[in-house]
């Protein structure tokens, strides 16, 4: 494992297929006016936080509206196409409910693809894997964010590949005005994915997630 810090693309990488994003809520410092103020180039390049530092993350929806929080993640690896972050005894909310993390949980940030990936360590069966089709994560005051685009994988390590929320997916393209490039991305993604979870790689690889579970357990991390 490489914990090496090193540049790695964000949100505003979305220009290279000439998406505009506009309209996010100015509120929430998300994203101002839109993705080409060259305001937003202060994101790029950055620096990852230390491994072992305790931080926030926050998923938003193509709007700007703030959906959902974690409170007391942990930043475990630095890998080359990953940053990795540990959620135990971590708090979420919601607008209308809260809940801690019991059973440890990996969450994977791609660094250059359109996805994340929650992985619950679970000791007597096989992991589960959530997977989130969202932008590539991007920091600000020190708090990890990510968009997400409704549209979901769940996965056991050895079981299906299930995509999920396909009506929620449909709605938010014509209710949010999902532009026609960022949906032909979400697709190649999800083929991207199957393609990993066929041959047992990235985030469907059982060798990373022991070797970094492992690692934990060691550190008295979990």
């Amino acid at each position: 494992m490489n914990d090496d810090n090193k540049e790695i693309k964000s949100f505003s990488d979305l220009i290279d297929n000439d998406i505009k994003i506009t309209n996010l809520d100015s509120d929430n410092n998300l994203l101002k006016n839109s993705i080409y103020d060259n305001e937003f180039k202060k994101y790029k390049p950055r620096h990852l936080f230390d491994i072992g530092s305790i931080t926030s993350i926050q998923a938003f929806k193509f709007d700007g509206r703030l959906y959902r929080q974690y409170e007391g993640a942990k930043i475990v690896a630095n890998l080359d196409d990953f940053v990795v972050l540990l959620l135990v005894k971590s708090k979420v909310s919601e607008e209308d409910i809260n809940w801690i993390v019991n059973d440890p949980i990996l969450f994977f940030f791609a660094k250059n693809k359109f996805y994340n990936a929650s992985i619950t360590l679970n000791k007597h069966k096989a992991n589960y894997i959530y997977v989130n089709l969202a932008s590539p994560f991007f920091i600000e005051d020190g708090i990890i964010k990510y968009i997400d685009f409704d549209i979901d994988i769940k996965s056991y390590a050895n079981g299906e590949f299930n995509v999920i929320d396909w009506a929620d997916f449909k709605e938010s393209i014509k209710k949010l005005n999902y532009p026609f490039e960022l949906i032909h991305r979400l697709y190649d993604e999800l083929d991207y994915l199957y393609e990993q979870f066929k041959t047992k790689n990235g985030i469907f690889s059982k060798i990373l997630i022991e070797e970094l579970q492992e690692m934990l357990i060691e550190s008295g991390d979990i």
